[in-house]
């Protein structure tokens, strides 16, 4: 399977004159591909990096991120906001410079989920090459080309997912959804760490001290998933809490 996704990314970098990379305002970090930033660089396509869901990010935040981006690739930087249309303008004039007489075309990778099909959607307009949308993880399953006007071309791919990343990180950016979990507790303990057991009790109004383990078990029992002899069922729990994080964020 994923040499599979490499081979279409591939023929994305291969295919493209321009890439926009695309990752998670939230989770800069965790959702950039340096491997593919290298490929990138080395076959010399210009490389453009979209901040998307900029708009759920603190302003002070974003500028922070901006400069430690700097500091790691040379790369154009562009934060945007495929929901709110923010910097749509901005990717437009980069495609724009680009433009000749003969047709161009743009490539956009990222991660599943990272926003790449409502970004599109912004690009081109509604009812003009309109994709598919979901929160569930790898919705595009294969490549898509789409025309943004004449001579100019988007390349959608499916999200890549790098063999080594953890399934509590891809879990955590919404690159996987948790029927794809292989150990749904341990993940989910993750999550609680990530987020803080504190907010964990706050948002399931938990008022008891407890770890990790104890709050799975105690959500278990809140929400009656028990198994023979009134024994908490903490998988169920852990998929639960997995489940309404995806969903709204423990918020």
């Amino acid at each position: 399977m994923f040499k599979g996704f490499l081979k279409h990314i591939n023929n994305v970098i291969n295919e493209s004159d321009i890439i926009f990379e695309l990752i998670d305002a939230r989770y800069p970090e965790k959702t950039r591909n340096y491997e593919l930033e290298k490929k990138i660089i080395k076959k010399r396509k210009k490389l453009v990096i979209l901040i998307n869901k900029s708009d759920l990010v603190e302003k002070e935040k974003i500028e922070e991120e901006k400069e430690k981006l700097k500091k790691t690739i040379k790369a154009k930087i562009i934060f945007v906001s495929g929901k709110n249309k923010k910097g749509i303008n901005l990717i437009k004039k980069e495609i724009g410079i680009l433009k000749t007489k003969r047709t161009l075309i743009v490539g956009i990778i990222g991660y599943p989920n990272t926003g790449k099909s409502t970004l599109i959607n912004s690009i081109t307009g509604k009812g003009k090459g309109k994709v598919a949308t979901s929160k569930k993880a790898g919705l595009t399953r294969g490549l898509q080309k789409i025309k943004l006007n004449e001579g100019v071309y988007l390349i959608d791919s499916p999200g890549i997912i790098p063999r080594k990343k953890e399934e509590s990180d891809l879990f955590l950016v919404n690159s996987k959804n948790p029927n794809q979990i292989k150990d749904i507790e341990g993940v989910a303990f993750k999550i609680i760490k990530e987020l803080g057991i504190e907010n964990i009790k706050k948002y399931f109004k938990i008022i008891e001290k407890c770890n990790e383990e104890e709050l799975l078990e105690i959500i278990a029992k809140k929400q009656n998933f028990l198994l023979k002899k009134a024994k908490p069922d903490t998988t169920k729990a852990a998929r639960y809490l997995l489940e309404k994080y995806q969903k709204d964020g423990l918020k």
